[in-house]
């Protein structure tokens, strides 16, 4: 072992040392870790942005905007939600994922708080990107479960985690067991009164045929879409508008571009619970 070599020995411990020290004492100015996933402010915004929902005791006439993609594109973002405030004819919002790119705590804390300024209910699905990192117990954190449903007036609503190649395939995506859980309930619905839900809309982030999802239960998705009434579905990630019929038996998945686009969708729901998507510019 050479001199250098030997002083570098001694001297890079400490160095170490002297670094972390410097950190530790300076943890109140430095955030520790990207994904750390210690936020303040607004948690758990599914269940209050339901509750909200619920208080506006919509009937069978509604309109929905549909929009996806946001990530990095606060300034964007910011305008779509000043557009959405002034059209008093759309009763919420449902967002298709994607609020980030690496799943970063400050992401979410940034889109959260674009979010936040809404002055109607919004309601989320996680993305690809939001699982990166930490992403997906942030998540959890901030908004709640990442599948889960409601109902206004003749339609049922199914927010559905698709993503499954950032889990590795390591969890059931999408979740047969809830999807199973809520056809014995609409089931159970309408045999108590009659055509009561009569459409179902599904949101997710990824549809089958992407990367994202996996397409080794193409078939067993399908047959379970066709168990429900009248479904109809809405995406994001694939940054493009499209009208797609993945499985060629009628069920439509709508996909919406990005949000860099400065594009959404306004869906209006009928009283014999059909449905009109019109594509708005801001």
């Amino acid at each position: 072992m050479t001199q250098s070599q030997k002083i570098y020995k001694r001297v890079l411990p400490a160095a170490i040392l002297l670094l972390g020290g410097l950190c530790m004492s300076s943890c109140n100015k430095f955030e520790y870790h990207p994904y750390q996933g210690k936020f303040e402010g607004e948690k758990h915004l599914t269940s209050s942005n339901l509750r909200w929902l619920e208080k506006l005791e919509l009937g069978n006439n509604y309109k929905f905007a549909f929009i996806s993609d946001t990530q990095r594109r606060y300034d964007e973002t910011k305008d779509v939600v000043k557009d959405l405030n002034q059209r008093d004819e759309i009763d919420f919002v449902l967002h298709g994922g994607d609020m980030t790119d690496f799943g970063l705590t400050n992401e979410f804390v940034w889109m959260r708080d674009c979010l936040l300024k809404l002055n109607k209910p919004w309601l989320t699905v996680i993305g690809n990107h939001d699982f990166l990192g930490n992403g997906e117990h942030i998540y959890e954190e901030m908004f709640g479960q990442l599948n889960y449903s409601f109902t206004i007036g003749h339609v049922r609503f199914e927010a559905l985690n698709t993503v499954a190649l950032e889990l590795d395939y390591s969890t059931p995506v999408p979740d047969f067991d809830f999807l199973e859980k809520e056809l014995i309930y609409i089931n159970d619905v309408n045999k108590q009164h009659p055509d009561s839900i009569q459409r179902t809309i599904f949101l997710m982030h990824s549809r089958p045929g992407d990367e994202q999802f996996n397409n080794n239960v193409m078939k067993p998705f399908k047959r379970y879409l066709e168990y429900f009434p009248n479904p109809v579905c809405f995406n994001g990630h694939n940054h493009r508008n499209e009208i797609l019929d993945p499985f060629e038996c009628g069920i439509l998945f709508y996909g919406v571009t990005d949000i860099s686009d400065r594009q959404y969708y306004i869906v209006t729901i009928h009283d014999d619970s059909s449905y009109d998507v019109k594509t708005i510019d801001f």
